[in-house]
């Protein structure tokens, strides 16, 4: 009976140890799900199911319309919302102050079953406002413009990478210098974008975004004084940086 005795105390040890250490393990079981916590990456959203990022963007206008190197970022509200069978409503705002942009507008999102490859296509109305009443100037602008939309995206475990491109089409124009207005009510095309985006977990549930953008445009809302000015198509390149909260 003594020999038993240390064998006994060891199994209940043992017993003891795992006890909690199952208990903790089922505790902090890992339900995370990047295709699930996105908003770039194209899967379907749950009815009525919100989520929203705060960006910063670096857009490096062409020299042409500029008269100083200086420039500031663009800051970004970006919110989606979940409708039913695969829909979901994109909306953003986007500000330098002096240079405004709301859009609006749906997705449609398919996934294989897999969740590894998934694609949405949608179409995106802006309305861009801007003011500049400083430094001598009495300006103003407004515009609509429509952007066709389409994404492609590809899952890896904690990453989610997607391709996104879009047309530009401006449906109305109009800028004021003091008393001078440009009006344009004639659809143009202003090019098209292309932008890379990438979406990795950082902590819990949150995710961080890292993208590159490139606009091939004649005309680009933060620079809408320049617009009457120059008549030509220019590269925009964008770096993008968001957290998904």
């Amino acid at each position: 009976m003594l020999n038993r005795t240390p064998a006994k105390i060891l199994f209940l040890l043992v017993i003891s140890g795992l006890i909690p250490v199952q208990a903790f393990g089922q505790e902090a079981a890992d339900t995370f799900d990047i295709a699930s916590s996105s908003l770039y990456y194209p899967h379907r959203f749950k009815p009525k199911e919100f989520r929203m990022e705060l960006a910063l963007s670096q857009v490096k206008l062409p020299f042409d319309w500029l008269e100083t190197a200086i420039q500031a970022p663009l800051f970004h509200f970006h919110a989606n919302y979940g409708l039913p069978k695969g829909f979901a409503l994109d909306g953003r705002f986007s500000s330098l102050f002096v240079s405004n942009q709301i859009s609006l507008g749906p997705r449609w999102n398919y996934q294989t079953a897999d969740k590894k490859l998934s694609f949405n296509v949608g179409y995106d109305v802006a309305y861009t406002f801007g003011y500049l009443n400083q430094f001598g100037f009495a300006s103003s602008a407004h515009s609509w413009i429509n952007y066709p939309n389409a994404s492609v995206g590809w899952r890896f475990k904690d990453v989610a990478i997607t391709l996104k491109g879009e047309v530009v089409v401006v449906t109305y124009f109009s800028s004021k210098q003091g008393e001078n207005e440009i009006t344009s009510d004639r659809n143009f095309s202003n090019g098209w974008t292309l932008g890379l985006y990438m979406e990795q977990r950082i902590h819990k549930n949150k995710v961080l975004v890292l993208g590159l953008k490139n606009a091939y445009a004649k005309y680009h809302f933060m620079a809408w004084p320049a617009f009457s000015t120059f008549n030509r198509y220019y590269n925009i390149p964008e770096f993008y940086i968001g957290l998904i909260l």
